[in-house]
């Protein structure tokens, strides 16, 4: 039988009860084992035996774990420069070494998901441990139940992500606060050290927790700790300085262009954070999914997920934890609180059952249960018997609605990982049956790479470096932009999308061969494969209309800037300023003819408001700009009511150009509904330097510059 050694239960601030009997974890690691089971039991039944996970990021994670086990760490795919797509280096690490070890295909994934039941069954005892310390035996028995039969969290340890791993750290961190705080034993900064190598974001909580650590008691400095409450700060510091020596970015892959900020207004982002953080917290007092998420008949994901009041139990355990254990206790919760409104502000805010914030929930469930036992244990009417059968029956009740929110998510488990078998896993069959290993396939749908062998491109820029700093509210345009920048030897010969991207991407079909060579059967959005073409492709380099011939006859092109192309707008410092009120406008592709002449794609914007971009040009001769406008454009607007390409018309455009500040006139037009070109002539006198910095200001569509001299 497993124990946890004596500990002191606190019913009041500054005193302690004589040692409780040692804590029996037998009933936990029966709990957790069977829960366990059934989880994995109702996959394999799904899967038709085979382990697999419930979100494919499992396999882009897998695939950099192989690279690093191979000797070309934060590489996707051999010959790639290094990527930061798999967010956790030290979960990927780990996955690494199982690699090594000769774990390979669906064994690392299998060796994934049983590595997140191990930290699941440790979880529980650290819960357990924190419950007692805080309590006593029976609530340290609750807390260790809270966490065993929580649907949501048992699913975040056995889908095989580092959120298995950051659950385990942010538990044991707070039990090792816990443990010495007071005393000022610095045994949490293993653990804190561990959660900055796991989750970016703990730095922001290392810092919080060093200062808080330094400074002790009261504000005073006393000597506490030395160097060591600085290890996790200078764990977080170094990866990100990894990250920017490997990739010239301070950040993971793709985390600015998922930012609120660079996809909504201030106002639209201030909006959905509020309405997200608020149904954070009615999940919390509710004990109830998000009330976006459909409950009853519809089937939605709105399970139990913590005790009802939980938010106020944890406030309970908090504010009436005796004085020794308080600090401890104030300080994670600060840095929780903290990091859960950091991590909110990106546009998968709340993606799978509030993945990015369930770190915390084992510590928050824990401290529930302290909570219950603190309010019941206050109440003057009630004796000690009364409290027991008060604390048994709260208990009971807990226990029950977790066992119906394990059951629901043993399903919910299941299901999307026979949702991956039918639909990613068969699409990797086909791939490796009936194309060569190192085949180059872009990727708009999925990450199967790494039961391929073929070298993905993925056009969202999470591993392909060439599509990196894509913003999100102009994906389509900046994809296309971005695969007509890549060498004709390097583009790829197949596409791995899907049917609704298909549909709601024109310039995806445009690029593909119909009709598909593969299409999965999964019963949900399906899987295809085409062979890629690229005849549209760079036709929008260049210009085509006879009046724009005839204006730039005698020059040469000096320069050129191609809009919506992250890269190259970069590289000319270019800024737009483009918005209907408070609604911001952004880029979309566009395909349209020319009138008599050929098909064009091109990705661009409406400008209502303004741009301004560095060219470069000879100083003391005039410079002639020509631009690919349209009378009727799209612009791509994200708002938290409504989203999509709306259809603009501009009879009328006209822009104001200054030139290093100086105003160099004025061009007014009536562009054609189809592809137009029109051209502005900057005095030589205005140029006098290079690069020459441009800024427009007026109400335009722009897609495509030119600059001669």
């Amino acid at each position: 039988m497993y124990h946890l050694p004596p500990m002191a239960t606190l019913p009041s601030e500054g005193t302690l009860r004589d040692p409780e009997p040692a804590l029996p974890l037998s009933p936990l690691v029966v709990l957790s084992a069977a829960v366990v089971l059934a989880y994995l039991g109702a996959m394999l039944a799904a899967t038709e035996g085979h382990f697999v996970p419930q979100v494919t990021d499992l396999y882009l994670v897998s695939q950099y774990a192989k690279a690093m086990a191979e000797g070309h760490p934060f590489r996707y795919n051999p010959g790639d420069v290094p990527t930061t797509g798999a967010t956790s280096p030290l979960h990927t690490a780990l996955l690494a070494l199982a690699h090594a070890a000769g774990i390979r295909g669906e064994g690392l994934i299998a060796f994934a998901i049983l590595s997140g039941a191990c930290f699941y069954a440790v979880t529980v005892g650290l819960a357990a441990r924190i419950g007692a310390r805080l309590a006593g035996r029976r609530e340290g028995l609750l807390a260790g139940a809270l966490v065993a039969l929580s649907g949501p969290v048992v699913w975040g340890f056995l889908y095989g992500g580092d959120v298995a791993l950051a659950m385990m750290l942010a538990t044991w961190l707070l039990e090792r606060m816990l443990e010495g705080w007071s005393r000022g034993a610095a045994g949490w900064v293993l653990p804190a050290a561990l959660l900055a190598l796991t989750r970016p974001e703990a730095l922001v909580a290392g810092v919080i927790l060093a200062v808080a650590f330094a400074t002790g008691p009261g504000g005073r400095m006393p000597r506490r700790g030395g160097w060591r409450p600085w290890v996790p700060v200078s764990s977080g510091l170094a990866l990100l300085a990894l990250y920017r020596l490997l990739t010239g970015s301070w950040l993971g892959s793709s985390v600015a262009d998922k930012a609120l900020l660079a996809n909504y207004s201030v106002t639209d982002a201030l909006a959905l954070v509020s309405e997200y953080l608020v149904d954070v917290v009615r999940g919390l007092l509710m004990g109830f999914y998000p009330r976006q998420a459909p409950i009853g008949i519809q089937q939605g994901f709105a399970p139990y997920y913590f005790p009802p009041l939980a938010l106020l139990l944890v406030i309970a355990a908090v504010a009436l934890a005796p004085g020794p254990l308080r600090a401890a206790l104030r300080v994670w919760s600060l840095l929780a609180a903290v990091l859960f409104v950091l991590v909110a502000p990106n546009v998968f805010l709340g993606v799978h059952f509030n993945r990015t914030l369930m770190w915390a929930f084992p510590a928050l469930l824990a401290l529930s249960a302290a909570g219950l036992a603190a309010v019941v244990r206050r109440v003057p009417q009630l004796g000690p018997d009364e409290q027991r059968r008060v604390f048994v029956a709260s208990s009971g009740l807990f226990i029950v609605l977790g066992a119906l929110s394990t059951a629901r998510f043993a399903s919910v488990y299941a299901d999307m990982a026979g949702q991956v078998n039918r639909r990613d896993v068969a699409a990797a069959h086909w791939i490796r049956g009936h194309l060569p290993p190192g085949t180059r396939i872009a990727n708009l749908a999925t990450s199967v790479e790494y039961l391929t062998g073929h070298h993905a491109i993925n056009l969202h820029g999470v591993t392909s470096a060439a599509f990196f700093g894509n913003r999100t509210a102009e994906r389509e345009a900046d994809t296309f932009e971005a695969l007509g920048r890549l060498p004709e030897s390097e583009r790829p010969a197949y596409l791995l999308s899907s049917v609704s991207t298909q549909a709601a991407l024109p310039t995806m079909r445009e690029l593909v061969v119909e009709p598909p060579l593969f299409e999965t059967t999964s019963f949900g959005d399906e899987l295809v494969i085409y062979r890629m073409r690229y005849d549209i492709v760079g036709r929008n380099a260049r210009t085509y209309l006879a009046s724009s011939a005839a204006a730039v006859q005698g020059l040469q092109l000096v320069d050129r800037l191609n809009v919506c192309d992250t890269a190259d707008e970069r590289a000319h410092r270019h800024r737009f300023r483009s918005r209907l009120g408070d609604v911001r406008l952004f880029g979309a592709a566009r395909i349209e003819d020319y009138e008599g002449g050929p098909r064009v794609a091109d990705g661009g914007r409406v400008v209502l408001g303004g741009e301004s971009f560095d060219v470069r040009a000879a100083p003391g001769r005039d410079l002639l700009m020509l631009m690919r406008t349209a009378g009727a454009a799209t612009a791509n607007v994200l708002r938290p009511q409504e989203a999509g390409n709306f259809a603009l018309e501009l009879r009328e455009a006209g822009m104001v150009v200054s030139v290093d500040g100086q105003p160099a006139g004025r061009l007014t037009f009536p562009p054609a509904e189809r592809w137009d070109e029109v051209s502005f002539r900057i005095p030589g006198a205005l140029v006098k330097r290079t690069p020459v910095r441009l800024e427009l200001r007026g109400r335009y569509a722009a897609y495509y510059f030119w600059f001669y001299q």
